[in-house]
């Protein structure tokens, strides 16, 4: 990402709109928006953002921009998965609640979750985990074992921008193979779970939305998905 912003002078919509990013009172627990929480300075206690971190505090139309440049520099087609992609790649051949099972003690090795490493930098995280992954906050990308697809974090560190509207009720009616999204609405699916929640929203189903404005240093990170066709070019 920062190879992107390098390259294009992009600003993210934290940084574009004056208003910052949302982070985190470690003290209190509460959320609070500030200009200086940006993707460059998400506001952790004692954290500086490495090259090997998953980027944060970027909206939706940040990660499309950087897929949009990056298809553009490699002359292959980049985008964000659908939720249906994402959630095929996160369960990896299972149909349990996460990618290797139902037990969520098994997150301890897999991702970097809630726990007491957390807790201990935020006495009022009461929701952590009673083990310690030695990660308060964002851990580097591939710290964790990766699942049966050879994909890493797919559970837990930071929640991730799909391409898809969000309907609640959408896969209700969707089509069996390859549901694309709804053909339109007002706020984005963000998937996968992060290094701030419990167990429980780490789950391969777990769904949530915002507004693809929205950014937030838990929620708003984005991986990217490359169409093989593409490849053949």
């Amino acid at each position: 990402f920062e190879a992107f912003v390098e390259a294009t002078g992009h600003r993210t919509d934290a940084e574009r709109d004056g208003a910052g990013g949302f982070g985190i009172d470690f003290e209190t627990g509460a959320v609070r928006q500030e200009p200086g929480i940006t993707w460059r300075a998400p506001g952790f206690p004692g954290f500086e953002p490495t090259p090997q971190h998953p980027v944060v505090l970027v909206s939706w139309q940040d990660a499309e921009a950087f897929c949009a440049w990056l298809s553009r520099k490699e002359g292959r087609r980049y985008r964000l998965p659908t939720e249906a992609e994402w959630e095929y790649a996160a369960r990896a051949g299972g149909k349990t609640a996460y990618a290797y099972g139902s037990d969520a003690a098994g997150l301890s090795r897999r991702a970097n979750v809630a726990d007491k490493a957390l807790r201990a930098a935020m006495p009022a995280a009461t929701w952590a985990e009673d083990w310690d992954d030695g990660f308060a906050f964002l851990a580097p990308a591939g710290s964790f074992e990766p699942n049966a697809y050879g994909l890493y974090d797919m559970h837990g560190n930071v929640w991730e921008w799909c391409s898809d509207w969000f309907a609640a009720d959408y896969y209700a009616k969707a089509p069996a193979i390859d549901p694309p999204g709804p053909a339109g609405g007002r706020i984005r699916a963000i998937r996968g779970g992060g290094w701030f929640n419990a167990a429980l929203q780490q789950r391969s189903a777990q769904r949530i939305y915002f507004d693809p404005r929205f950014r937030y240093c838990l929620l708003s990170g984005f991986r990217v998905l490359l169409e093989a066709d593409s490849l053949k070019r």
